[in-house]
């Protein structure tokens, strides 16, 4: 048996060999200590699912789409399935309800797919009709707003993937802009939108938007103000008022065509730090990475869920739509990683932190003990 004492030890040369390795690890990509948004360079575009698995997700919920077309709730239909009750049934709806905007949602054919290809799926179509914008403010309610929980009521995550396909028809008119659905940390109807700020303790949100001339952006609810690093980000636009600008211009949807994206992110650790992690690509090219993002003040707060949000708006009728107009959506994904270790307060030197040192012990330990036995035998 070998003592512990005798095994080889890297020389000075081999160390420096293994330099630039180091320097290119995945860990210094992504330093804290650095902050920025970025247009990502010509590497390959990934599948969704090498997405899923360099980021290291461990499960995930695939949105259930119906193999017949459903109508509305607002179509005069014989049947009693409409796209608002199948969402109620079968994508886990907080409160197993459709907050607003249930009647414009249906299951139509594809209508953007391959002349040939053959589809067993249907796609959710969103209606905007003529006129609105904020479902809860204009006179005419268009889109819609639901929150679901697809990994339970009571777990919260922290790490969150949002994927999904979404498609506009030739000639979408943007106005102004509008939001497109993302995800939600802590409890789902205590604000994060609508102007309704995040304190870090009651919940933040990540959605996507579309701005004008197709332009797209991340839309946050995160609980930063002017002074913070966040806020001095070049891409990063804050107001007191409403959401944050992240990326925007970074993200382009194409009309008359499926945009394929994956918004990726990873809480702030410990609570109170700005160093949480957004990632987007778009049909697989990364366009926008920032890791200075404070999406919490406390270790009670972590990712939920789906926040299922679209509509377009802004706050007043300059952002309606002048015309009856529709969005798509298909292959919806939720993806998480290990479940959230919650603990009071920031969390600074407890939480996770404090359960890694007691980690780092235990093995200290451990290796103290293998070297007597190994001198000993």
């Amino acid at each position: 048996m070998v003592a512990l004492s005798l095994l080889p030890r890297p020389s000075l040369s081999l160390l420096l060999a293994l330099a630039p390795c180091l320097l290119l690890s995945p860990f210094s990509a992504y330093n804290h200590a650095s902050s920025s948004v970025i247009l990502a360079g010509a590497a390959d575009p990934l599948t969704r699912d090498q997405i899923y698995a360099q980021e290291g997700f461990v499960k995930s919920w695939v949105a259930p789409m119906p193999d017949h077309p459903v109508a509305s709730s607002g179509a005069n239909s014989s049947s009693s399935m409409n796209g608002e009750k199948y969402l109620v049934q079968n994508w886990s709806t907080t409160f197993r309800t459709i907050s607003i905007g249930g009647n414009d949602i249906s299951f139509v054919a594809d209508p953007f797919s391959t002349p040939g290809a053959v589809s067993t799926k249907q796609v959710l179509q969103l209606n905007y009709p003529k006129g609105s914008y904020v479902p809860s403010l204009g006179p005419v309610a268009g889109g819609t707003h639901f929150y679901a929980k697809p990994f339970g009521q009571n777990t919260s995550f922290s790490k969150m993937m949002i994927s999904y396909d979404v498609a506009f028809p030739n000639g979408f008119d943007w106005v102004l802009g509008g939001k497109l659905p993302g995800v939600y940390g802590g409890a789902p109807y205590d604000g994060c939108s609508g102007g309704v700020q995040s304190t870090g303790a009651n919940c933040f949100t990540m959605r996507l938007m579309w701005r004008q001339g197709g332009l797209g952006e991340v839309y946050a609810y995160v609980p930063a103000d002017a002074k913070s690093s966040f806020c001095k980000n070049a891409d990063v636009s804050c107001n007191d008022q409403y959401g944050k600008s992240i990326g925007r211009g970074l993200i382009y949807f194409a009309p008359g065509m499926w945009n394929r994206l994956d918004m990726v992110m990873d809480l702030n650790e410990p609570a109170g730090s700005q160093n949480g992690n957004l990632k987007v690509y778009q049909n697989g090219n990364l366009v926008v990475t920032l890791n200075n993002i404070p999406y919490r003040t406390t270790g009670m707060v972590g990712f939920q869920g789906l926040m299922f949000s679209s509509f377009f708006g802004g706050s007043d009728p300059s952002y309606a739509t002048p015309v009856d107009t529709s969005a798509y959506f298909r292959n919806l994904q939720l993806s998480v990683g290990e479940p959230a270790q919650l603990y009071e307060g920031p969390g600074s030197g407890t939480g996770r932190r404090a359960e890694t040192r007691a980690t780092g012990e235990v093995m200290l330990w451990s290796l103290a003990a293998l070297f007597v036995i190994l001198v000993l035998a």
